[in-house]
């Protein structure tokens, strides 16, 4: 081949001689904002109503200030970014979608102040009616998602500068009702629903900082015959909390200290991670388990805890594990346990992870580990910083 044939085919777009459809898939795999931009190459700019995966991010949305919004003491949205996902939203012409993910400040404070004080002067009035019409207009988005066979949800509301669960968005209870939805993830809302969920094809269900009321995930669960990994990262306002499935195989619990008890029960599960205050934790029925995650994350007391019976009980539950990773907290129980002749439980695993800030206090437990992993074939001591607090990506 000579070098001009070789220059042609070089510089020959390929790209815009694929068939539509596998243009509109590509374009679906780019951030909305970067799909809707092809608007300005003649080749594109037909193809991007039909993206099948619709992501909203504001803290991306280009100009958005956050420090101006987290200072604003009256609901003030970026109408930049509003105006932008009703734009997408009005024009897109998949009959289906696969994704719709919203990542969006929003708050009730004010509407909670109201319910608080029982008073509303003209000013609060405002912010109340602006709050309502910014949730409903929210329900809407979601409801249109879903209204296309939505297989993956993903909602995010936490507020600027706010930590209070009250001030964070009420999720509608149609959510709870999309039989196609194959993930649910949500962070930083409010899940208040007295019926049993229709998620029969939900495999993954993540939640973050949710408050979830009363007896919320009892009927949430009780509507998810398939579910196979959960999240539940430091969710709270539930009196008790009951998770019994037979087909759950990975289970995540961050767990908000001074928290009530929850009991688990999943006899297919292998993967199990927990953070925080795991003593209030009961498991039982977990014979097929085989990685197991500890991370207690609080200070160490000797005279509080005396002998540590119910740390002892959740670690007997697990003593089948084959691969199991302890935090800094476990080093120094099973060195109160040696140093004060107490006995530990036994663990089969071939795999140890023990991650330490490492003190002197720490040898005699991990001594202790030791000669109670009788089976074990690989040992890994990570080094971290004191008290490492945990947190999820």
């Amino acid at each position: 081949m000579s070098a001009r044939q070789r220059s042609c085919n070089f510089n020959e777009d390929r790209i815009s001689g694929l068939p539509d459809a596998i243009l509109i898939h590509i374009l679906s795999l780019l951030p909305t904002i970067e799909s809707v931009n092809t608007i300005l190459i003649r080749r594109f700019n037909h193809l991007w109503p039909f993206i099948h995966k619709l992501t909203f991010d504001q803290c991306m949305f280009p100009g958005h200030n956050c420090v101006y919004y987290s200072q604003a003491n009256r609901p003030d949205y970026d109408e930049r970014f509003l105006n932008f996902v009703r734009h997408v939203l009005l024009l897109n012409k998949s009959p289906t979608l696969y994704k719709f993910s919203l990542d969006f400040h929003f708050s009730l404070s004010h509407s909670i102040r109201q319910r608080v004080s029982n008073r509303t002067d003209r000013w609060q009035y405002d912010c109340l009616r602006s709050e309502k019409r910014m949730a409903n207009e929210i329900g809407t988005w979601i409801q249109f998602a879903l209204n296309k066979n939505l297989k993956v949800l993903d909602l995010s509301f936490s507020a600027h500068g706010t930590f209070e669960p009250q001030a964070y968005y009420d999720l509608p209870n149609f959510v709870l009702s999309s039989p196609h939805l194959v993930e649910l993830r949500l962070a930083y809302c409010k899940i208040n629903t007295k019926k049993k969920s229709d998620l029969k094809a939900l495999t993954t269900f993540s939640l973050d900082n949710v408050m979830l009321m009363d007896q919320s995930m009892d009927y949430i669960l009780s509507g998810c015959p398939v579910l196979e990994e959960l999240t539940l990262w430091f969710c709270y306002g539930h009196r008790r909390l009951v998770l019994v499935n037979s087909n759950l195989k990975t289970l995540v619990l961050g767990i908000r200290w001074f928290g009530t008890r929850i009991h688990v029960s999943a006899p297919t599960l292998l993967s199990l991670e927990m953070s925080g205050t795991v003593e209030v934790l009961d498991i039982t029925n977990v014979a097929s388990i085989v990685e197991v995650s500890v991370n207690r994350m609080e200070k160490y007391d000797f005279k509080e805890y005396k002998d540590y019976q119910e740390m002892r009980i959740l670690l007997q539950t697990i003593t089948g594990a084959k691969s199991l990773k302890l935090c800094s907290w476990f080093a120094l129980v099973f060195s109160s346990w040696q140093l004060t002749n107490l006995p530990a439980p036994t663990f089969s695993c071939k795999a140890l992870n023990l991650q330490l800030d490492f003190v002197k206090w720490h040898l005699p437990g991990i001594l202790n580990l030791l000669k109670h992993c009788p089976c074990l074939e690989n040992l890994i001591i990570e080094i971290t910083a004191y008290y490492d607090y945990p947190s999820r990506v």
